[in-house]
């Protein structure tokens, strides 16, 4: 069968075709022209020296989240958590700063980067347990842990974290020596690309050269053939949820030490759900999520830039997302009967 036969890419197409049909709606109504706002997010997301940058930037945290959503998703764990995970990454890290702040950089840095992980790791392995011990559902466990580390994070910054002061509802800035560094002059890219890029690499070797890639991925397409050869599906469930808190807690600090400096309340609004469209539009494959998490990165930057400058609102960005995940799932729903028929 052909391509352009197949009814679930016909049916993803029709939803892709029918969102972008609401999106211009949208603009419509705002009383502006769709194909001047669509052009102008275009040209300041990706064709600009300022909108390149920011566009990198935003990129970092959506490609690390977006891999560990590929690797749940791959397993056919639906991992909804990253923000919470994220968020406990972030906490976790700062919290270990004041005992990382004397070592040498390289050090005190990577420790950094590695409690973050763990912060992550931990909150996604609290999932992770709680489907493959009780057969919690994954999706409501992962949301409901999601309010919990926002509430926790609210606590922690107007108490134990909070800076020295106590006015600000904040931490303390980190020591210099915990921070990224700036790659490019004059902007706000830091090192935070080196290693979102290396642990697309690390993903990438995993997923494709090893008996645990194969694991997950045979998981995810058969459960019951996995359990006849041999495998544990609730061990798969652990790890990968696991393994995609790690890569969300390593979103999180790395935004703190390459961007904000500090941890704070709201510092990165609905990653979580936006890593979801990138692992999709990216089929699950580690190699395609930093492609992928870069063409989102740049809708939200021309997207906040057209908010600013046109009477359209920035959550236009989102009636994307809705397409592209609604696309997905329609054509994973036509090809599952298919197959069953």
């Amino acid at each position: 069968m052909t391509r352009t036969r197949d009814p679930a890419f016909a049916a993803a197409v029709a939803v892709l075709v029918l969102g972008a049909a609401a999106l211009a709606g949208l603009i419509a109504l705002a009383g502006e022209n769709p194909v001047a706002v669509l052009a102008a997010l275009v040209r300041y997301g990706f064709f600009t020296a300022n909108g390149l940058a920011d566009t990198t930037v935003r990129a970092i945290p959506f490609c690390l989240i977006g891999l560990g959503v590929a690797l749940a998703f791959r397993a056919g764990v639906f991992n909804i958590g990253a923000d919470g995970q994220l968020t406990l990454g972030a906490v976790a890290a700062v919290a270990c700063a004041p005992l990382l702040a004397g070592l040498p950089w390289p050090l005190g840095l990577a420790g950094l980067l590695v409690a973050g992980m763990a912060g992550g790791a931990l909150w996604g392995l609290v999932a992770g347990v709680l489907k493959a011990r009780f057969g919690a559902n994954e999706i409501i466990a992962t949301i409901m842990l999601n309010y919990i580390a926002v509430q926790l994070l609210s606590w922690l910054v107007r108490g134990p974290l909070q800076e020295p002061t106590g006015i600000f509802p904040r931490s303390a800035k980190l020591a210099a020596d915990l921070t990224l560094p700036v790659l490019v002059p004059g902007t706000r890219v830091s090192a935070g690309l080196l290693v979102a890029l290396a642990a697309v690499a690390v993903v990438w070797a995993l997923v494709a050269r090893s008996r645990w890639g194969f694991a997950l991925t045979l998981t995810g397409a058969n459960p019951e053939a996995a359990r006849y050869g041999g495998l544990r599906p609730g061990w798969v469930v652990i790890s990968v949820m696991g393994a995609g808190g790690a890569l969300a807690g390593l979103a999180g600090i790395v935004e703190i030490a390459g961007l904000h400096g500090r941890l704070q309340e709201g510092f990165a609004p609905g990653f979580g759900i936006t890593a979801i469209a990138v692992a999709l539009l990216a089929r699950l494959s580690p190699l395609w999520v930093p492609v992928s998490a870069f063409g989102f990165a740049g809708l939200y930057v021309g997207s906040a830039t057209v908010a600013r400058t046109t009477a359209v609102p920035f959550p236009l960005v989102h009636v994307i997302e809705a397409a592209i995940i609604l696309a997905f799932l329609a054509a994973a729903v036509l090809r599952r009967r298919a197959g069953q028929g």
